[in-house]
């Protein structure tokens, strides 16, 4: 895996030790991925599997540089979707083409403030600059990821949607995918002193039991997934300490 500040790549020797599939399970994967892609086009232009080899793209938005005084926030999302990774954008729009939700709650939560341009992809070039060079705040440095790093459809009524597609899809190996998820987390000097925040719970448990390091819960949608709501944990929230010493999973 190499790291980037905005896409990066992800590419799994699902035959190797550390995973082990059989041919048989590699086919049911390739089936699944097929599906993906007979529903979404672009879908092929950022994944492939070959020879055993899974090879994708994903997206993280964590700036490289914050400012002293600033507090940090890390967001841990589900997984991002295909939409996400084709534009470099997560959150780049709703099914309808209109300005996803998300955006306006982290402006009631003081997070950033809004960012208004003619076109969806105008909006995702000024907010992921603004993220990556830290000017989204005054007081708080933000940076976005997500706890699965595979994309799938966004749409609820497609094949293997949001990360509970990507369990379904990665059943024989979740373990050693969360691991590696979990690794990867941990390794980038962005989360250390961050207020910690995911927004799935069941995967926020994972996270929990592997590391001992809790982070808040908030909801994007249903109960107390209002950016007010957001604001209100931040103020106590708690800043994760990272360890040097390696975890034993």
């Amino acid at each position: 895996m190499r790291f980037n500040t905005c896409n990066y790549s992800v590419v799994i020797d699902l035959q190797s030790a550390d995973f082990g599939l059989h041919q048989n399970q590699i086919a049911a994967l390739e089936r699944a991925l097929e599906r993906i892609g007979s529903t979404v086009s672009s879908f092929t232009d950022i994944c492939a599997l070959k020879n055993g080899i899974l090879r994708y793209e994903s997206i993280s938005l964590l700036p490289t540089t914050t400012g002293a005084n600033k507090q940090k926030v890390l967001l841990v999302l589900g997984n991002p979707s295909i939409t996400s990774v084709k534009h470099g954008m997560l959150f780049y729009s709703r099914r309808d083409g209109g300005r996803h939700g998300f955006w306006s709650k982290l402006v009631r939560a003081h997070l950033m403030g809004p960012v208004v341009e003619d076109t969806r992809q105008r909006e995702a070039d000024s907010r992921r600059a603004r993220l990556l060079d830290d000017r989204v705040s005054p007081h708080y440095s933000v940076g976005i990821t997500t706890f699965y790093s595979f994309p799938t459809p966004a749409s609820d009524d497609a094949p293997y949607c949001g990360s509970v597609g990507v369990e379904k899809i990665f059943e024989p190996i979740l373990k050693q995918i969360r691991r590696q998820e979990i690794t990867r987390l941990l390794a980038h000097p962005f989360i250390d002193g961050s207020i910690l925040i995911f927004t799935r719970k069941s995967l926020l448990k994972h996270f929990y039991k592997t590391t001992g390091i809790k982070p808040a819960h908030w909801p994007i949608r249903g109960e107390d997934s209002s950016g007010e709501e957001l604001a209100r944990m931040l103020l106590q929230g708690a800043k994760v300490k990272t360890s040097t010493t390696p975890l034993l999973f």
